[in-house]
């Protein structure tokens, strides 16, 4: 392959930094879709793949009783000029976000399949606080893309 056509690292792929560490996230599930309401708890960690190209995120918790697990790989797709977030859950699931950031707010739009196979609207809108100790998302979803109900309110910190 001529070196001309290798990937090149650029600022795009350095602002994915802000997720890097080791984070511990709680907060709520409202009735939805996705199930009952029911208290949020997990760990979290972002680790860069050697080449700094695309992240690892494992995720393990609970929603409630119920275990929750996922392992993620985020990067930054040139061609579609977004970010791409591809997840594997623990329920056999697999899903890619697409993500963007404004400064210390990035957004992720998915389609989710609920029970009876349509697929639901999903976005996530994270701020980055306290110097990015802290993380506050509201994960939604939506039927027609404009009316939004909120499903997840959770925080995320990490030691600094």
């Amino acid at each position: 392959m001529p070196e001309s056509s290798s990937p090149q690292r650029g600022p795009q792929h350095d602002r994915l930094d802000v997720f890097v560490g080791r984070w511990a996230l709680s907060g709520h599930q409202q009735a939805s879709p996705f199930g009952p309401a029911a208290e949020v708890a997990a760990s979290e960690s972002y680790e860069w793949l050697p080449g700094r190209f695309f992240l690892v995120h494992r995720f393990e918790g609970r929603v409630g009783a119920q275990p929750m697990a996922c392992i993620e790989i985020a990067g930054y797709d040139d061609g579609a000029g977004c970010y791409r977030f591809h997840a594997f859950y623990n329920d056999g699931r697999t899903m890619q976000w697409n993500g963007r950031e404004d400064g210390d707010t990035w957004v992720l739009e998915g389609a989710w399949p609920d029970d009876s196979g349509r697929p639901l609207k999903v976005r996530c809108t994270m701020w980055f606080i306290d110097d990015g100790h802290t993380r506050t998302a509201r994960w939604e979803h939506s039927t027609d893309g404009v009316s939004w109900q909120t499903f997840w309110d959770v925080s995320a910190t990490r030691p600094a």
